[in-house]
């Protein structure tokens, strides 16, 4: 999610105990090795320093700098628990990265003419009048831009987060019309449709379900149809699967130096759900970005829409976001993309438009950190 949960107040009142939950044994392959990259030394050593420096477990960092082959590193481990080390290929979660798979999926509906941007909420799914305020006058391009005012239970119920730490087995078995019935019907919107910027994950559930309504398929098979197959994405996906093979996450919850595995808490609240539950590798995040930002799966008017800042008069880096793409504004120049964050993971990507480098990284550590030093090297 783009906020990983803020969980550290609610240490008093948890009760569960994530040292005594047994951590199955992952089976991992062997990872494709870019030791004969003219600048393999100098990207690993930047890699390492970055986990070091952020006391990661481990970290993967993918870049793609125009006059340079492809460069892929992995640093550190994916299992402390087992010690496996990361790979290149090592599965990882994406957190919000998610939401630009989704959104470019719903637009390519769009562009087949089987959903519109202005369509409303509540044709596409009755079930929210009277549930959602305003759901006749929220449309898809809210949903997309974060521009519903809707409430979102990640960020703002504190019952929420506590039922993740409390009962994280209970929250992953729940479906999508459990969440929103159980977290976010009731609720009242935070501003008009249309008006103001609040992200809300509950705009993506919503987005995943008019996916499915629209196709007659589970999101996952809707998301293979639009967008994993075409760009042969083999190692994406976003229902539930085992996840032995995925890196755990972990955070320093008590500001003491020591991590822990809270990966219970990341699968309940990501897998699964079209807000941040597609598990993927840096190599098919890297091989989306760079389809979708190179106009290989959405025309180019759309791609162009999705690029741009959605809400009229936005005057703030914080509304600066397009159609499931955030704009940043570095000192390598304009770049697109997102970041994905739950309590043990931090990933972000980004493709820079005035040269087209893009970067994927990853660190299965939840506390936030400085990636300013991968402008300097996307210029």
């Amino acid at each position: 999610m783009k906020n990983a949960i803020l969980l550290i107040a609610l240490l008093l009142l948890a009760t569960s105990c994530e040292k005594d939950i047994a951590i199955p044994k992952p089976d991992p392959t062997e990872g494709i090795s870019y030791d004969d990259h003219p600048r393999h030394a100098e990207y690993q050593a930047l890699l390492n320093d970055y986990r070091i420096k952020h006391n990661a477990p481990g970290a993967v960092l993918l870049l793609q700098r125009q006059g340079e082959p492809l460069w892929v590193g992995a640093a550190g481990s994916s299992n402390l628990e087992h010690q496996t080390l990361m790979r290149t290929n090592t599965p990882i979660r994406t957190g919000s990265i998610t939401k630009t798979f989704v959104a470019a999926a719903v637009l390519r509906l769009v562009e087949q003419g089987r959903l519109g941007l202005e369509d409303k909420l509540s044709a596409h799914l009755p079930k929210v009048v009277g549930n959602i305020p305003m759901s006749e006058k929220i449309t898809v391009r809210h949903l997309l831009a974060h521009l519903s005012g809707i409430f979102d239970p990640a960020n703002e119920s504190l019952r929420y987060k506590l039922n993740i730490v409390n009962d994280p087995e209970r929250i992953y078995r729940m479906s999508i019309d459990e969440l929103l019935e159980e977290y976010v019907y009731g609720e009242k919107l935070h501003f008009e449709p249309g008006t103001a910027w609040s992200y809300s994950n509950t705009n993506y559930l919503l987005l995943g379900q008019i996916m499915e309504e629209v196709t007659g398929k589970s999101l996952q098979a809707a998301l293979d149809e639009l967008v994993f197959s075409p760009l042969q994405l083999k190692e994406t996906y976003i229902e539930q699967r085992d996840d032995r093979n995925v890196a755990r996450g972990y955070a320093d919850l008590y500001g003491d130096g020591k991590l822990l595995d809270l990966s219970r808490w990341d699968r309940a609240d990501g897998d699964g759900k079209a807000d941040g539950g597609i598990v993927s590798t840096a190599t098919d995040i890297g091989k989306f970005l760079q389809a979708l930002m190179t106009g290989q799966l959405l025309a180019p008017a759309t791609l162009e829409a999705m690029k741009s800042i959605q809400l009229e008069g936005c005057d703030n880096y914080d509304c600066e976001y397009g159609l499931g793409l955030s704009l940043y504004r570095t000192s390598a120049g304009i770049a697109f993309g997102h970041s994905g964050g739950l309590v043990g993971i931090d990933t972000n990507t980004l493709f820079y438009t005035e040269t087209g480098n893009y970067y994927v990284v990853y660190k299965n550590n939840g506390n936030g950190s400085d990636k300013s030093f991968l402008d300097a090297m996307m210029k």
